[in-house]
């Protein structure tokens, strides 16, 4: 029996949602505003330094969440601070749970924001 994935686009989250699911520990309601905050939260620079943040995660959920969002955030607002989120998201290029997903994040990335492939 296989499970069959579907999309759903989450709703617009909250800063105080996002930090109370996180400190909670409910992974799905955080993942959930992790993507609600990137694809509708006008403040790229707060969503940036959260997801930052989350790229330490113990659950790789939450570190592959945090990479996708970046890459989201890149995409809908054209600006990040690439000088502190390339950085860090090259030194999880090795994390076997996310490396592929942190990978797609960093070409999304230059893609987005029109850098040089590196």
């Amino acid at each position: 029996m296989s499970t069959q994935r579907s999309y759903y686009e989450p709703a617009p989250a909250t800063h105080d949602g996002a930090t109370a699911a996180l400190a909670a520990g409910d992974i799905d309601a955080l993942t959930d505003s992790m993507v609600g905050l990137a694809l509708h939260d006008a403040d790229w620079r707060w969503c940036q330094d959260f997801y930052l943040g989350l790229l330490d995660h113990p659950e790789k959920d939450v570190r592959a969440t945090a990479a996708i969002c970046l890459g989201h955030l890149a995409r809908i607002h054209r600006r990040l601070d690439t000088d502190r989120v390339m950085p860090a998201l090259r030194a999880r290029l090795r994390d076997p749970a996310v490396g592929g997903t942190v990978e797609d994040a960093i070409a999304d990335i230059e893609q987005f924001l029109g850098l040089p492939p590196g």
